[in-house]
């Protein structure tokens, strides 16, 4: 009896090892990629940062993933955070360097040059989805290179708001083709990108999962999410704060409105994050989980009552390149031989890294051509300890440029005028007011540690004719660019 025991153990053992095998990744084997982009979220809105924010499934993918508490975005607007993204450059090299409208942009042909993420997943035999935001070109209802499944916003027949209503009739374009859906955004979104996973095919997947949560407006999020954050909302991020810049809006936020927008706003957070467990589960269900890429982002991060304003860099004038509003946060899961999970990494990252850490995974040719800024982040997800990474963090929003290095941080305006030499304002970022106003410049040898920084990186990677600091010579954005309404 004793001997039948211990066999029927041996067998079901060998059963569990069997099928949990079948569920990793071959090092030979391509994996998946799942990217799941938030949109205006700042890294300080989730739970493994404030327990107070509900994202247990954002959290398990930190916990058994690297989570990289220094990254930042590029450029604190949508579409030229998402034009790096998907370039591995930055707007002084692809020309994007605010949000993109169909109604006032001066051009139509906005990236043609680039290389774009999905034709490098695409000439590897992955088939490429995209479900949700866009906003990287104009006329983003048209499916654009590398993407065999097209499922975002069209604004042909609507108003661009419409797209970022968190529940109600939202109007999509369906690889071109006009639809609309009609209840909540979020999980029509996951749900058709779960239908793409499910298609039967030998071709590895990528599929973009970008969100409109948390963006404005802060209303329409499920009551039983917002009524969770009411209570708490102050004690985040209390009303009534200020900075030395001016509001972009012609109407200073009523502090009056800052709980009800805070609940919304992590209502819409919560929201993502059960969206996050849904397509988790979809995975693991389908024995995919151990053989998939996924890294969790965000454009840039979000003002929401920090410093007074709502809003990221466009919220006041000048445009900003506060903290908050490049702050964002990253975290990559994946396979055990690619992925050393529970890690959490202070080397400075930026959005653009994403793009040369696909061409490493994949193992592409292209990677010796790269001339992009970003650095393939695979070594750090392995666990190696490098002793140099970077030295410093760099951001640009059109005649904006920013340097930090962890603890002095200079932002520069160049001027319209080429006789007018550039401003320049000083940070302490370990000043118990942040960046409330500005402060007297560090040591001398400090200074020109920074300004040889700024000025050598944007020396190697601006393109002269798409250069930020000659933003007024560049073809319009759209009606509301901050450097033309100063």
């Amino acid at each position: 009896m004793k001997l039948q025991y211990q066999a029927l153990l041996a067998t079901v053992f060998l059963a569990c090892l069997v099928g949990s095998q079948s569920s990793l990744a071959s090092q030979d084997e391509q994996p998946n990629l799942l990217v799941i982009m938030t949109d205006d979220q700042g890294r300080w809105s989730l739970g493994e940062y404030d327990n107070r924010i509900l994202t247990p499934n954002i959290d398990y993918l930190a916990k058994n993933g690297v989570r990289f508490d220094q990254a930042i975005s590029p450029t604190p607007v949508c579409s030229a955070a998402r034009a790096s993204f998907f370039t591995g450059r930055a707007a002084s090299q692809h020309g994007v360097h605010d949000f993109l409208s169909d109604a006032d942009s001066d051009d139509n042909a906005w990236l043609k040059d680039e290389t774009l993420m999905s034709e490098v997943l695409s000439n590897n035999g992955y088939r490429v989805g995209l479900f949700g935001k866009w906003h990287t070109t104009t006329e983003g209802w048209k499916p654009q290179r590398g993407f065999d499944r097209w499922l975002t916003y069209d604004e042909r027949s609507t108003d661009w708001i419409n797209q970022y209503l968190h529940s109600g009739t939202v109007h999509f374009s369906q690889d071109g083709v006009a639809t609309s859906h009609t209840g909540v955004q979020a999980h029509f979104l996951s749900e058709q990108a779960v239908k793409f996973i499910d298609e039967t095919s030998e071709q590895p997947f990528a599929a973009f999962i970008n969100f409109v949560e948390p963006h404005f407006p802060f209303a329409g999020l499920p009551e039983r999410l917002v009524s969770l954050y009411r209570p708490i909302a102050r004690d985040i991020a209390a009303a009534g704060d200020a900075s030395s810049l001016e509001t972009s809006s012609a109407i200073a936020p009523d502090v009056r409105d800052h709980v009800e927008k805070m609940a919304q706003y992590l209502a819409a957070v919560s929201l993502v994050d059960e969206q996050v467990g849904r397509l988790l589960d979809a995975l693991m269900g389908r024995s995919m989980l151990g053989n998939t890429l996924i890294v969790f982002t965000s454009d840039h991060g979000h003002l929401t009552g920090q410093y007074g304003l709502y809003g990221k860099g466009n919220a006041t004038i000048p445009q900003n390149l506060y903290q908050a509003s490049i702050d964002i946060p990253l975290i990559i899961f994946g396979p055990p031989h690619m992925v050393v999970p529970g890690q959490i990494r202070n080397e400075y990252v930026n959005l653009y890294d994403i793009y040369p850490t696909v061409l490493d995974v994949l193992n592409d040719e292209s990677m010796q051509s790269y001339d992009g800024p970003g650095k393939s982040l695979t070594p750090l997800l392995r666990g190696e300890r490098l002793t140099r990474f970077r030295d410093f963090q760099f951001a640009e929003m059109g005649n904006a440029r920013m340097v930090h290095n962890g603890r002095w941080k200079l932002v520069r305006y160049y001027q319209q005028s080429a006789d007018e030499l550039p401003k320049e304002y000083w940070f302490d970022l370990a000043h118990p007011l942040g960046e409330r106003q500005p402060v007297p410049p560090p040591s001398a040898g400090q200074q020109v540690q920074l300004i040889e920084a700024l000025n050598h990186f944007f020396e190697t990677y601006e393109v002269e004719k798409h250069a930020g600091r000659r933003i007024w010579d560049l073809p319009k954005h759209n009606a509301m660019e901050p450097w033309r309404r100063r």
